[in-house]
């Protein structure tokens, strides 16, 4: 086909060296955006992640917050312990009135019989 003086005429030719550069120089145009496109995507993929942490570390912040002030188990065990000593002391009292309640019936009754 071409004979090793056409092909050398071809690419020694000065007249070709400006369309081989502006092919070179596009190419690697295409690829530098090709690049920084996937560098910048990559950078709002980052980004949001990083708001997204942002937004899990501060509700974790605002409940460790809130479970200091809660009572630990020592602290429910002992409320129970009150709990169960408040229902004996007012049993004890229920029982005391009664008794005093049956008194004063009494009292009350023969007051009436004696009138």
């Amino acid at each position: 086909m071409f004979s090793g003086d056409e092909t050398g005429d071809v690419v020694n030719s000065g007249a070709n060296l400006p369309a081989i550069l502006a092919l070179l120089v596009s190419a690697a145009n295409m690829l530098w955006t090709w690049y920084e496109r996937s560098r910048s995507a990559e950078g709002e993929r980052v980004k949001k992640v990083e708001d997204r942490l942002d937004l899990v570390e501060d509700r974790t912040l605002r409940i460790e917050g809130q479970i200091v002030h809660l009572p630990t188990k020592d602290d429910v065990n002992a409320v129970k312990l009150q709990l169960v000593e408040l229902l004996g002391i007012t049993n004890r009292q229920q029982s005391e009135l009664a008794g005093m309640v049956r008194t004063v019936d009494r009292i009350d009754r023969y007051l009436r019989e004696k009138a």
